[in-house]
């Protein structure tokens, strides 16, 4: 038998005690970057640059020409609890700077070579070495004006850190997110990244706008004119929100950044504010790139909860959520899109733009927009639009009561629509499964099986029914365990009968907890199931009343997010081919 016996209580040896604390701020050299940066923010600087050798893991180099730290003051900041943010416990409460711990230095200086060179306005240039601890003396020289920081081998002597550290060039690129990570909330300040001698990335000062949006230059799936800024205040907050309009989208919350007091932190109730917002603007499992910038009253807010500064104590967080959430819901743009014929004269190629309802001068119609579609090279597709208008103009039938004239489908899929002075194009599939999804939300008949229907399903789906079928209940669906592995339905939305396979295979393969997120889901997959499909014919009656419901809608947009009617105006039309209404 082993005997754990009680070892002699003593007190940890100071450099083992520091590598310790410095284990809960240092884990790798992004954390190097964010400490760094803190500090040269908290000097005011207005430029900062940020210099990698081999990821960060042999030299990181922060310089910034901020309000530098005076000579007699140099050896203290390497050592513990040593801060100029904070003084008093009333302090921490009331918190405007980055940095406040004091350890950062301190944590750096035990698991690295650290030399930081310094001028504070009408001080001399001084320079202080500390190696793994050990402090060097203080000599003359620096630069002249602001800090440099110099952190080389980090880790050298800390093998166990050291082991766990990636590649060089993964480890450059999480200290790349945090410099953009800081860059954002600052756009007044320049910000420059250098992989060793070569400049790889550069923040002018700008706008919050303009700075979210070189952030993203290189996301081909974002487009600048899909940014659009959105604000709302209440009591003792306000927050902007740079968001995209609902063209661009993601399949993760990876770009949902949270902002408190310009500090980036990890809040999920904010980030599922954000989501919340897009509402049936997205299809089920995506998410928008959405930067919110909150800013609190600071005795509302403390970050005096992780050594890293990730996380914070909202008081006022419920009033928050809801703020962004409905916010975002009444500015977002839900318009319907036009479709702008560019001039023949302005370009050999037409092309089509998608615009916002409401543009008013030609030149702002034909700008370049979100989303471009080439016209297809040949001919074919005008070609086939005569043959259905002929079609329709030989086909005897009466003209409805309508205030529309409807024309005929266009390969099999469109239906197209004369109404006042313009031509709508309106996607059959699309619009019948935003009509359903509204008739399922709105239906509550319930029909029992007189055959329970049994399915297998998946372990991790076993787990998620143990504790969430009732969710389904809520929607009709009554789910009962059978044995292992196996469950059965035993009721079902009467306006679901013809689909039971569709519900089965939604069931087997759903497992978000979030109500709104399953319902979303939920109705927006039974909706697209039971509408009418690209390439299915449509009779004249049918259209009809699809078309007219279709116009008797707020917000033409299906539930996975996209617009399914075009305009095209008889104004636009006559200008594509040089004509003067």
């Amino acid at each position: 038998m082993v005997d754990y016996g009680m070892s002699k209580i003593a007190i940890l040896d100071s450099l083992v005690a520091q590598r310790i604390a410095a284990g809960e701020v240092i884990e790798r050299p992004a954390s190097v970057v964010r400490e760094l940066l803190d500090n040269a923010l908290d000097s005011g600087a207005t430029e900062i640059s940020v210099i990698l050798v081999d990821g960060g893991t042999s030299r990181i180099t922060v310089i910034d020409n901020g309000s530098g730290i005076a000579s007699d003051e140099l050896a203290l900041v390497c050592q513990s609890h040593a801060t100029s943010k904070v003084s008093t416990l009333e302090d921490l409460y009331n918190l405007t700077s980055m940095g406040f711990r004091g350890e950062a230095l301190y944590s750096i200086a035990a698991a690295a070579k650290v030399t930081i060179a310094s001028k504070k306005e009408g001080d001399e240039a001084t320079t202080i070495v500390v190696d793994n601890s050990s402090v060097g003396k203080i000599s003359p020289g620096g630069p002249l004006k602001g800090t440099r920081v110099d952190v080389e081998d980090l880790f050298m002597y800390v093998p166990a850190r050291k082991m766990f550290l990636k590649r060089n060039s993964t480890e450059y690129t999480m200290c790349k997110n945090v410099f953009i990570e800081k860059a954002l909330a600052f756009p007044d300040i320049s910000f420059k990244l250098y992989d060793e001698n070569r400049l790889t990335l550069s923040f002018e000062p700008s706008s919050l706008h303009q700075r979210v949006i070189s952030s993203l230059s290189t996301d081909k799936r974002v487009t600048p004119t899909d940014m659009i800024e959105i604000s709302d205040e209440g009591a003792r907050f306000s927050f902007v929100a740079i968001t995209t309009s609902g063209a661009s989208y993601r399949n993760d919350r990876s770009h949902i950044r949270v902002y408190v007091n310009k500090r980036a932190i990890d809040e999920y109730a904010l980030v599922q504010a954000a989501s919340y917002g897009y509402k049936e603007l997205l299809p089920g499992g995506a998410f928008p790139y959405s930067y919110l910038f909150i800013t609190v009253d600071p005795e509302l807010v403390d970050f005096n909860i992780h050594p890293a500064k990730r996380e914070a104590k909202i008081r006022n967080l419920a009033e928050i959520h809801h703020s962004v959430t409905s916010t975002l819901r009444k500015q977002l743009p839900q318009q319907l899109a036009h479709v702008s014929l560019k001039s023949p004269s302005s370009s050999p190629q037409q092309e089509l733009y998608y615009t916002p309802k409401g543009t008013s001068t030609y030149d702002t119609l034909f700008s370049p927009a979100p989303r471009t579609y080439n016209r297809p090279s040949d001919d074919s597709w005008f070609e086939r639009a005569k043959e259905v208008l002929q079609q329709k103009q030989e086909e005897p039938h009466t003209r409805s009561s309508y205030n529309f004239h409807y024309i005929g489908q266009l390969f099999t899929l469109f239906l197209l629509v004369e109404k006042d002075d313009s031509l709508y194009l309106i996607d059959q599939h699309a619009a019948h499964e935003r009509l359903l999804y509204d008739q399922i939300r709105s239906d509550k008949g319930v029909q029992h099986l007189m055959l329970p229907i049994e399915f297998e399903v998946e372990y991790s789906i076993d787990q998620f029914l143990l504790h969430n079928s009732e969710k389904y209940a809520t929607y009709g669906l009554t789910l009962k365990k059978k044995g292992d592995l196996r469950w059965e339905l035993t009721t079902i939305p009467s306006l679901w009968k013809s689909i039971e396979k569709d519900v089965i295979a939604f069931i087997t393969s759903f497992s978000a907890t979030d109500p709104q997120e399953l319902e979303k889901r939920l109705y927006s997959t039974i909706a697209c199931r039971a509408a009418v499909k690209a390439g299915d014919a449509v009779d004249m009656y049918t259209a009809e009343a699809l078309i007219q419901q279709v116009f008797d809608l707020e917000n033409p947009v299906c539930p996975h997010g996209r617009v399914f009617v075009i305009e095209i105006t008889k104004e636009q039309l006559y200008q594509s081919v040089g004509r003067i209404i």
